[in-house]
């Protein structure tokens, strides 16, 4: 290798090592976010039944660099719920089964009475295309977010499991990127016969 290269290879090694430090740290912070959410619903949350009563598609365009965009979908269900049940997810279903939980009251005609007990969910494709409006679900709201309720069985289901493999696969390239710069680094520079 040139003796005039090798300096800046072992600087883009050492850059490369860190960003995959930094991308390792951003996919554990998205880890313990998701974490935290679902223990604020399995600590804090109450279960109701929620009836279906409109399911809507949505797509929102993002612009990114360069004039790219790319298309997100979203699957969304607006559902009535009880925000204010008194059944903890703690002593769902072992206390109270499913069919005891609140449901939301009739509509009264009052939009603002209404509204209390209405919830919008974010959903994924296989949820929403097995769902029909006039379905009944069971879900869980925390005091603080009673107009998003989640479903009882992502809840359930979640494992923070898929962050893993993008954490290792960073840190093994922040690893292999540092022993590779610190190898050329410390080897002697081949001295060329003139």
């Amino acid at each position: 290798m040139n003796a005039s290269a090798r300096p800046w290879v072992v600087i883009c090694l050492y850059c490369v090592s860190v960003l995959a430090l930094i991308g390792a740290f951003v996919f554990f912070m998205r880890m313990q976010e998701d974490q935290s959410a679902n223990t604020k619903l399995r600590s804090y949350g109450v279960v109701s039944r929620a009836l279906v009563v409109e399911k809507k598609e949505d797509t929102a365009v993002v612009e990114q660099r360069r004039g790219r965009s790319r298309t997100v979908q979203y699957k969304i269900l607006i559902v009535r719920h009880a925000p204010q049940s008194t059944v903890k997810f703690a002593d769902f279903p072992s206390k109270t089964p499913e069919t005891a939980l609140p449901v939301a009251p009739p509509l009264t005609g009052n939009p603002m009475a209404d509204s209390e007990f209405g919830g919008v969910m974010f959903v994924p494709a296989q949820v929403y295309e097995k769902t029909n409006v006039g379905d009944r679900l069971t879900v869980v709201n925390t005091p603080w977010d009673r107009a998003e309720p989640v479903l009882v069985s992502e809840v359930n289901a979640f494992k923070g499991g898929q962050y893993y493999p993008h954490i290792a696969g960073l840190l093994v390239l922040m690893v292999v990127s540092g022993a590779a710069g610190l190898a050329l680094r410390q080897r002697p520079a081949r001295k060329d016969a003139a």
